[in-house]
């Protein structure tokens, strides 16, 4: 009697944790559990709408489904300082989402397209982003000195390792120089300034 809607139920939960396995492996918030749940409630409720019999508020469900998974994705995103962490497991959140309402209607062949790509995204360029950063990396520096330091001379040091600093901040307290800034540059060339850093006698300590 239910052989339609329990096949429904069944995909929606294999696909949730195919997006959630890639979530899973990189041990983020949202893993394999949270999305293939998430993706089979928005299939039952997705089928709830046309059970229900209204044929001219069906929309309505769907709607507050994106509203639900909205407060679901907002959960796991963090700011630490000038950085902002979990905007790609609420990305996944809500194509989860996705996937499972265009089972609810019955549109297979579409959930399985927007799965493929989704694991593209979600693999294959994770690989492209990596050999990115390697080549163009940004990080945030705190380096404290013993007693003054010229700032000159220092960015002039960070210029020859062919790094750029932006946003330079330089404060003094306690007989102690700090300096904050941010800097971008390839991953060996800021491997290097951080063990320029540790050889450094008059640098107290550095944080990034």
């Amino acid at each position: 009697m239910y052989t339609d809607e329990i096949l429904k139920i069944a995909l929606s939960a294999i696909i949730g944790c195919l997006v959630g396995l890639e979530r899973e492996i990189r041990r983020k918030p949202a893993g394999f559990r949270t999305l293939a749940l998430i993706c089979v409630g928005a299939t039952i409720f997705t089928i709830c709408s046309y059970k229900l019999g209204l044929t001219d508020n069906r929309d309505r469900i769907a709607a507050n489904i994106i509203t639900g998974v909205g407060f679901l994705g907002a959960g796991v995103i963090f700011r630490n300082g000038a950085s902002v962490s979990g905007i790609t497991t609420a990305a996944t959140i809500w194509i989860a989402a996705a996937l499972g309402m265009l089972i609810g209607i019955g549109e297979y062949m579409l959930a399985l397209l927007g799965l493929g790509i989704s694991l593209f995204i979600l693999y294959a360029l994770q690989f492209i982003q990596n050999l990115i950063d390697t080549k163009f990396q940004h990080r945030d520096y705190t380096v404290t000195y013993k007693g003054d330091c010229d700032a000159t001379n220092f960015k002039a040091h960070i210029a020859t390792l062919k790094l750029k600093t932006h946003y330079f901040k330089e404060t003094r307290q306690d007989h102690q120089t700090t300096f904050e800034f941010d800097i971008t540059g390839k991953e060996i060339e800021l491997d290097v300034f951080n063990d320029w850093l540790k050889g450094e006698e008059k640098v107290y300590s550095f944080r990034w």
